[in-house]
């Protein structure tokens, strides 16, 4: 599959705009298309985090994180500076979105009781 480049950064920007105008269901379509098609850049994946935690969607969160790892991993791979300070905040962020999960279901668990 040809990777449009130049596209995937105007899905971004666009998508940027999209979460200041408050549509969220726009620019959640275009970051997860450049996370499909593994883009190689921080801003979709930080993106979608960031909206996924807010909505308390934590399994797409921590999904959206896993999909970054990969990519990152492989990014610092091709030795590329700026790869590993962003995969360990990726795995961190993964730390903690999955900590939440935990904390979620134990209280959930306790409701039940």
């Amino acid at each position: 599959m040809e990777i449009n480049e130049n596209l995937q950064a105007e899905r971004n920007l666009k998508g940027s705009e999209f979460e200041k105008s408050g549509n969220l269901e726009k620019a959640i379509e275009l970051y997860e298309k450049n996370v499909e098609e593994s883009f190689k850049g921080n801003h979709p994946y930080d993106r979608l985090a960031t909206i996924y935690k807010n909505q308390n969607d934590i399994d797409n969160e921590i999904r959206i994180l896993e999909k970054a790892i990969v990519v990152f991993e492989e990014i610092t791979l091709e030795d590329r500076i700026e790869g590993l300070p962003k995969l360990f905040r990726f795995k961190n962020r993964l730390e903690k979105a999955i900590e939440t999960k935990k904390q979620l279901a134990k209280q959930k668990k306790a409701k039940l009781k």
